[in-house]
This record gives C-alpha cells, sequence and structure tokens, in this order.
C-alpha cells in the first residue's frame, strides 16, 4: 500500500478568522461551567470531518473492543462547519463541545491564544512520553507558549519538490545536481531556454491565501514563519526576505507563469500550463495518478534544495491533532482513545488503512504497508517523505493573527510580483502594518 493524506481544503482563512470575531461576540455572556456531552457513562463524543473522521470511526470500533461497556461516537461535522461549531463551544466555555477535537495544526494556536482553558493537558496525562515517536516540530506545534502540550498529531504532510523529467532531460539538466535553489534557478534559465516551459507558477495577483504557499515553504526552508515561538513577528526577517526575493529574481528572469490558484496546480499536472517543477505539499503524490495518468512517466518528485547550502531541504505542509476537551467529564478516557489512535500501532495500522492519511507516528513508518513503490512514480514516495519528516525542522507557530499576516504579505508579494517592488522595504511595510494591526512586536534583524 502507498499511503498518501488525500487533498482537501482545510485552513480556510474566513473560518480561521471567525475563531476570534465569534469568540468575541460570545464571550461576555458565557458562563465557564463545562457540560457532559458524552452520552452516557461510558460514551466518548469525538468531532472530525472527511478523511480523519473515516479513520476514527474505525479506531472507535477497534477501542471498543478492547474496552467492553465503552462507545465512541465520532461525528463527521464537516469543514469548515466544524470551526463555527468548536469556536462557540469554547466560547461558552465548553458547553456543548465533545470529548474529542480533530484541529487542524493552522488553528492550534488559534485556539490556545483565545482559549487558553480549551482543551486538557495531554502532558499532565503521560503525553511527554510519546514525543520521541512523533517528528518534532509537528509534536511542538501541539503545544502553547510554555510549552504544555495539548495536542497529539494526527496526519503529517512535508513539502516535497514535483518536477518534470522529460523538460530537464530535454534542457540536458540533472535534477539531482540541483542541491540549492540559487541552482534550480540557473536551471530554469536553461530549460525556458530549450523548451519554452517556465521554471514554475505563482498567483501573482494573490487571488486566493493558498497564493502564499510558495513563499512559506521557502520561508520555513531558512527556518522562520510569520511569527516566532514568542509570538512575534518575523514576517520581514533575513530568511522571509530571501525568500521573497528569489520569487522577484525568478519573475525578473521571466521565469513564472501567472495562473490562479484555484486552477492551477491540476492545469500544471496536466501539462496544460507547462512548468518545470511543482513545489508543493506531500498530499499531492497521491492525486497525480487520478488528476493526471497521461502523464506518468513525465513527473517525478524529490526532496527540496535547500534555500542556504547544508541548509534544511524539508518544511512543513501541515497537519492535524486529536485533542481533548478540558471540558470532558471523562478527560481520562478520552486521552485513552487518542493514545490508542494515534501513538499505537495497533490504533495506527486500522485508521491508516481507512483514511488514507500519512500518519504521523513514526514507528508506522517502519511497517510492512509503507514499503511498497508508487506505481506512477516508480519508487517508494512513502520514504522520500518519511526522509523530509525525519528533519529536525522548527515548528511553524500560526498565532490567532495569520489570517492578517496572510493578507499582509499576499499584497506584499503583488507589489513585487506585479510592480517590481523592492523584498525588503515590501516586506518592511507588512511588517509594520500587521504590528499595527495586532500589537504584536516585531523581531529585531
Amino acid at each position: 500500500m502507498t499511503t498518501s493524506p488525500r487533498p482537501r481544503r482545510r485552513a480556510q482563512v474566513g473560518a480561521f478568522t471567525a475563531v476570534t470575531t465569534l469568540a468575541a461576540g460570545l464571550l461576555s455572556g458565557c458562563s465557564m461551567a463545562s457540560s457532559d456531552t458524552s452520552g452516557g457513562k461510558d460514551t466518548l463524543t469525538a468531532w472530525a470531518w472527511g478523511s480523519p473522521a473515516t479513520g476514527l470511526k474505525a479506531t472507535a470500533a477497534a477501542f471498543e473492543k478492547s474496552h467492553p461497556g465503552v462507545t465512541v461516537n465520532v461525528q463527521d461535522v464537516g469543514n469548515p462547519a466544524i470551526w463555527d461549531k468548536i469556536t462557540a463551544g469554547m466560547a461558552a466555555g465548553g458547553q456543548g463541545l465533545p470529548d474529542v477535537m480533530d484541529i487542524g495544526g493552522d488553528y492550534m494556536n488559534n485556539y490556545l491564544e483565545t482559549f487558553p482553558d480549551g482543551f486538557a493537558d495531554l502532558g499532565g496525562m503521560g503525553a511527554g512520553s510519546l514525543a520521541k515517536d512523533f517528528p518534532s516540530g509537528l509534536w511542538k506545534g501541539g503545544q502553547n507558549a510554555k510549552g504544555e502540550q495539548y495536542g497529539m498529531p494526527f496526519e503529517v504532510n512535508t513539502n516535497l519538490l514535483y518536477h518534470r523529467t522529460d523538460l530537464f532531460k530535454r534542457a540536458d539538466v540533472d535534477i539531482d545536481s540541483i542541491s540549492t535553489w540559487d541552482q534550480m534557478l540557473a536551471a530554469g534559465v536553461k530549460i525556458k531556454k530549450a523548451t519554452g516551459a517556465n521554471l514554475f507558477a505563482v498567483d501573482k495577483a494573490a487571488s486566493q491565501a493558498d497564493s502564499a504557499n510558495l513563499f512559506q515553504m521557502l520561508a520555513r526552508l531558512e527556518g522562520t514563519f510569520f511569527f516566532n515561538g514568542k509570538g512575534e513577528i518575523s514576517l520581514n526577517d533575513k530568511g522571509s526576505v530571501k525568500a521573497l526575493t528569489f520569487l522577484k529574481q525568478a519573475n525578473d528572469k521571466g521565469l513564472v507563469t501567472d495562473i490562479p490558484q484555484s486552477q492551477g496546480t491540476t492545469s500544471q499536472m496536466k501539462g496544460q500550463s507547462p512548468v518545470a517543477i511543482m513545489p508543493g505539499a506531500s498530499w499531492m503524490v497521491g492525486s497525480f495518478d487520478s488528476t493526471a495518468p497521461e502523464m506518468k512517466g513525465k513527473w517525478g518528485v524529490r526532496m527540496s534544495p535547500a534555500m542556504t547550502k547544508g541548509s534544511y531541504t524539508a518544511s512543513s505542509a501541515g497537519g492535524t491533532y486529536l485533542t481533548v476537551a478540558k471540558s470532558s467529564k471523562k478527560q481520562k478516557l478520552a486521552y485513552e482513545y487518542v493514545k490508542y489512535s494515534m501513538a499505537t500501532l495497533a490504533g495506527q495500522k486500522v485508521i491508516t488503512k481507512a483514511d488514507g492519511l500519512f500518519p504521523s507516528y513514526e514507528p508506522m513508518w517502519d511497517t510492512a504497508e509503507f514499503k511498497q513503490s508508487n506505481p506512477y512514480f516508480g519508487f517508494n514516495t512513502n520514504q522520500l517523505v518519511i526522509k523530509a519528516l525525519s528533519q529536525d525542522t522548527p515548528p511553524d507557530h500560526y498565532t490567532k493573527d495569520y489570517p492578517k499576516a496572510l493578507k499582509v504579505y499576499t499584497d506584499a508579494q503583488t507589489q513585487v510580483l506585479v510592480k517590481g517592488a523592492d523584498p525588503r522595504s515590501a516586506l518592511d511595510r507588512a511588517a509594520k502594518l500587521l504590528a499595527d494591526q495586532t500589537g504584536r512586536k516585531t523581531v529585531k534583524d
């Protein structure tokens, strides 16, 4: 079995912003008393959506067999409806919340900052001993600013580099010889001259928040993100400036295809908008065969080059976490279910078979299911993902102001790619605007 996360939209900025705005409207009149919504003495309720819900339903049945008298009721709440329901429950002091919740990685910091008493401390129930079995950056992404553990990693994604093997071959460029993005830029010039294809595509007008994906990938390779662990703005630090400068250099050389984000991925996969590379998340591994079967043999995949020689060649592309509501009257039992589903081989084999997502639990990576070849790419892509995830990359610190950071960044990106603005100046202006909007300090370079 070749296991790859399935594509599905998770982080919708409108829903994300609602976590804060809805909370502001509800907190003033809410009691902090929690209610037992588990449905019975030995019943647990869990909320998720889509593929994660499918997987949790499978582990629920297995958990019930090993825990006689216990019932686990998994509800597929839907996305983005789940965020409104969780936010309303948090703002009401936990009333109406289930025992277990699946939380997107880009929502965790938001909830932890906005509702610091919303989740049960898993570290206090023994989760700390499990840290060694998960990618370090992802594990830390489930912590608050004090390092307390509130989320158990569920699925995980990393960024990879998809590339057109036929275009590289026609341009006589050895993809395996490229170790830095500067070298990739030079290769792009050769490929454009030999084939007419651009190096990569970007939605220059930033019609969607996902237009920032490539910048975020490059910035992560520099070990930075929009915010640091203290919640300070790092949008205009050296690594961020270097990432946007690279995009400008490629654009100035005429190597960037301008295409709306909503249609870019499919048209690139199918060769309708020919580009030499598609930097993207590891879940895409599983979508090439269904989206562009006619392009089999023309696409390859590898890890990313480094921004700086010898630095990171892997970067986070998000994930989700299982959490326990602090309002739950069955916290210990809920934690046992979370632990069984996320941190035991028995549970992981059940859940991975059901949902097809790439598990965060590293012992699963050594099982036979992860040693099979991907017929589309002709090698074991699972091992490529594992190699990327095994790098000790820093966690992403989203904070509750991530939507605002995305907006000021994408505006800056448009200024740079459409109007030729200087990357440093554009990011300095963006960081100042973000600081004015949020009251956060800006990191000193």
